[in-house]
């Protein structure tokens, strides 16, 4: 029987390679087009912010709950089978959402669409490291990661020429060309695999991982309303920790669980995947808070402010197919460390913006952050993901699929839950007014210094990488 290996060197990696690219940017690019159209998807639905929310926290709950179940779903049906299902799901979810007629009606449809983006990070890493010889993997993986990161960096850009110049619906319509293209690649070029018929789902653990998970996220959605140290807030907190304390429990003492933690027994991989989870948290805080400050504070349009966004995520895009031929000379360490330290500097100097700001300032910074996320992230993957044996690769994938959304959707709740409180001890402590540019300023001041110092802290880990050395 030949081996995954062998049966690689035949496959056709470039239609493979575009199918992965347009899916993972689609799925990724939609966590970060909703946000500058909450305002006008409001007026058009004539309802409340609380309401319009969810349009974007469903999303992102629903990728966090749908992640656990890729690798079962792998084992159980195949990686060719489930992801032409998870594209057209995406697809028809897209196509609701463009015809929506009420909130419930988008914020269902974007559940849907969560659900399936969170099935198709997983299967598409998955596919590629059973496909791409061991020589191009760095390479197909820093294109995987291009189509990720680009997707949340280039959505406010998207979101303000579709709400500019055309309709929010726009926004979900645009996915379809490239989801369809995607789908026509897999059918004709993802060769077939075989499922094993006979596994069975945990109920109780997809019970326990979902209601764990959104109970996590939906304790943080609301700790800007309720307060972040509020009874309901760490109650619904303390819930879903629990959940999910049984949930890995269940797994460590199952012969088929649904996620496999004892991948974590490899350190290097377990150092991996915090690292890519803080970066993921680090990228979203960006991406929300900076198009909020450019809007908020100094009175930016929506179409100007993704324009603003556009020059970072264009660098990291470019930057990313020579991260991955420098990974062979370099190694992870010295790539990782240098990148986390741009991304050090970038976010701190965000710190310091004011309404003065200019925008050249801000590009120049962001810029800065997309260069550290575009030297690091591919090579903490690869380095993680290469100390596994090729049995693992697929529970590996989905673990770490899973904890780099959930820190994304946490990070959004966490950091909005610290801005709010951050804001309101400004107004308490007389330094601004509620709601005004320089609450606004102060608060996104704050956050970017939260995120500087977890990034600091996040420097020492690196140094786990100096024994992999160069592949």
């Amino acid at each position: 029987m030949k081996s995954n290996r062998t049966q690689a060197a035949a496959v056709p990696m470039a239609p493979i390679m575009i199918a992965v690219f347009c899916s993972v940017f689609v799925s990724n690019l939609n966590t970060s087009t909703v946000n500058l159209a909450i305002p006008t998807l409001m007026g058009a639905f004539h309802t409340e912010m609380s309401v319009m929310q969810w349009a974007l926290t469903g999303y992102m709950m629903a990728i966090g709950i749908g992640s656990p179940l890729a690798g079962f779903l792998i084992s159980r049906y195949g990686t060719k089978k489930v992801y032409a299902l998870t594209l057209t799901g995406f697809s028809l979810a897209s196509l609701l959402c463009s015809l929506a007629w009420s909130p419930l009606t988008l914020i269902s449809a974007r559940v849907i669409q969560g659900g399936c983006a969170g099935l198709m990070l997983p299967v598409t890493l998955t596919l590629l490291y059973r496909t791409a010889p061991r020589r191009h993997q760095p390479m197909a993986v820093s294109l995987w990661e291009a189509a990720g990161w680009l997707g949340p960096a280039l959505g406010p850009a998207v979101s303000g020429i579709c709400l500019q110049f055309l309709s929010w619906r726009w926004l979900f319509l645009l996915n379809l060309p490239l989801l369809l293209l995607s789908i026509l690649l897999v059918l004709r070029y993802v060769p077939a695999s075989t499922g094993d018929p006979g596994l069975r789902l945990d109920k109780l653990s997809a019970v326990l991982s979902s209601t764990g998970s959104f109970t996590v996220l939906f304790a943080f959605s609301r700790a800007s309303a309720w307060g972040l140290f509020s009874y309901r807030t760490l109650l619904l907190l303390a819930a879903g920790i629990l959940l999910l304390v049984l949930f890995v429990r269940r797994q460590l003492g199952s012969d088929k669980p649904l996620l496999e933690f004892r991948v974590f027994r490899s350190r290097a991989y377990g150092i991996s995947v915090l690292l890519l989870g803080l970066i993921n948290a680090a990228l979203f805080a960006a991406v929300y808070f900076v198009p909020y400050f450019l809007q908020t504070a100094k009175g930016v349009p929506a179409a100007s402010t993704g324009l603003v966004m556009l020059p970072s995520s264009v660098v990291m895009v470019l930057l990313l197919p020579v991260v991955g031929k420098l990974y062979s000379r370099l190694g992870p360490m010295k790539l990782a460390a240098a990148g986390i330290s741009l991304m050090v500097l970038g976010t701190w100097m965000l710190s310091r913006m004011t309404a003065e700001t200019a925008n050249a300032e801000v590009i120049l910074w962001t810029v800065t952050r997309n260069i550290g996320i575009a030297f690091s992230s591919m090579p903490l993957m690869n380095a993680g993901l290469s100390t596994l044996a090729d049995s693992q690769i697929g529970s590996a994938t989905s673990m770490t699929s899973w904890v780099r959304q959930c820190m994304g959707s946490l990070s959004i709740a966490i950091f909005t839950a610290f801005y709010t409180w951050r804001t309101a001890a400004a107004a308490e402590g007389g330094i601004a007014a509620v709601n005004s540019p320089e609450a606004v300023v102060y608060g996104v001041q704050q956050v970017f210094m939260l995120v500087a110092v977890l990034l600091i802290c996040m420097l020492p880990l690196v140094v786990t990488f100096r024994k992999t050395g160069k592949p």
